[in-house]
């Protein structure tokens, strides 16, 4: 498998290598944020539902500027949309850091959301531009996500060890908060100065896509066209679901069902965040080995099963290998449909698609995570896996039954 990565990653174009080097600084800020928004937020005494309400207002924002993000990176373009999106969350976390009030973290909450919705509405449309095969866009997505999940893993570590480093003064937690948002404005104007522009290349490929078909290029897209974005969108949706059910608390989880320490989550969590990684890095073997269809049964039943076992009481050390495992099926599950979908969606079609489906995630997302803040706030630590696993089968159902033929037959035509 290394041998075939080491392959993969050698013929790269140049354009995918710099844009997969710079993730790095983005998978270190993600990671630490992610760890420490939640413990912040208890330790400024917002309520377990407060924590809740607030993850599902950032969800919520993110799906319904979306769409209309969508039409903006056509006007101004993927890069310089990607780049302004990663400004913004900087500012954001510079604020989260600051904040104290619920207003304040409303505000903070409410500009991350908006440049999570740029950068998710033109990273993938934009690496894909610079792959030259259906196949390198498969690949470049599994690097991409493997070099984010490796050092979303080192600023998960980070996260947990920060605040004993440098204490803040609204929580230990506000430094570190500092450091995340000096990554994402690095990994910002790196990205601005070294990534190809090529807005121009885009409009050309919709120009000579309509010139093909002797039809203009704005032409209206057909009712098929549409209803097959409509059905990516709804498989979209259910691994939204399954991801703000459990994902966004795992921290809070820990700490109350287990009661570990910010140390011992964070390194956990850092482990778990390898994981994602090797997930990442065995996706396309897997894909080129057993094709498409046969990889998205297995990780659907694996990951179900996973999940469903972590709601059974044990022991912290059993529960930490089934994280660790639960974290490679679902890292590769979600990376293989992002992937495919955007791989069969036409290149004129890819930033409505990616419009949809931010807009179909944050819905999922949204009305997971309100839920389970609910289930939380009520000390039901168990409950938040059934119900994941439940979501998980429910995703298999959509993706048998409304988009597996589809799928495989728009890729095939593609290739």
């Amino acid at each position: 498998m290394w041998t075939y990565t080491l392959h993969l990653v050698r013929d790269l174009s140049p354009g995918v290598k710099r844009f997969i080097a710079t993730e790095s600084l983005f998978g270190i800020a993600a990671g630490i944020f992610g760890l420490i928004l939640n413990l912040h937020l208890l330790d400024l005494g917002f309520s377990k539902g407060d924590i809740g309400r607030i993850a599902s207002l950032g969800a919520l924002t993110t799906g319904l500027t979306s769409l209309p993000a969508g039409f903006v990176v056509k006007r101004v373009g993927r890069k310089p949309m990607l780049v302004t999106g990663m400004l913004m969350a900087f500012l954001s976390l510079a604020l989260f850091g600051f904040a104290t009030t619920l207003a304040a973290v409303t505000a903070a909450q409410l500009i991350w959301s908006l440049g999570i919705a740029a950068v998710v509405n033109s990273e993938i449309q934009l690496i894909f531009q610079y792959c030259r095969t259906k196949k390198e866009e498969t690949s470049a997505y599994s690097l991409l996500f493997a070099m984010f999940t490796l050092f979303t893993g080192v600023g998960t570590w980070l996260g947990g060890y920060l605040p004993d480093w440098l204490p803040g003064h609204t929580t230990i937690y506000q430094y570190a908060f500092f450091i995340a948002g000096g990554c994402l404005a690095l990994a910002g104007i790196l990205r601005g100065l070294l990534l190809p522009s090529t807005h121009a290349k885009a409009e050309n490929a919709a120009e000579r896509g309509g010139a093909k078909s002797g039809e203009p290029a704005a032409k209206p897209k057909r009712r098929h066209a549409m209803g097959f974005l409509l059905l990516l969108s709804l498989l979209i949706f259910s691994s939204g679901f399954a991801f703000g059910l459990l994902s966004p608390f795992l921290n809070v989880i820990l700490k109350f069902r287990f009661e570990m320490g910010d140390g011992g989550i964070s390194g956990l969590l850092a482990l778990s965040g390898f994981f994602f990684f090797v997930g990442s890095m065995a996706m396309p073997y897997i894909v080129d080995r057993w094709g498409s269809r046969r990889t998205f049964a297995f990780l659907f039943l694996y990951n179900a099963l996973v999940v469903a076992l972590m709601a059974v009481a044990m022991p912290a050390s059993v529960f930490a290998v089934l994280l660790l495992l639960r974290g490679t099926g679902f890292t590769m599950l979600n990376n293989l449909t992002d992937s495919e979908c955007m791989s069969a969606v036409a290149e004129d079609d890819r930033n409505l698609f990616a419009g949809m489906r931010t807009v179909s995630r944050s819905i999922g997302n949204t009305i997971a995570s309100y839920w389970a803040g609910y289930v939380l706030a009520g000390s039901h630590y168990s409950l938040p896996f059934l119900l994941t696993a439940a979501a998980v089968l429910a995703g298999y159902a959509v993706y048998a039954w409304f988009v597996q033929g589809k799928l495989d037959r728009r890729l095939q035509a593609q290739t």
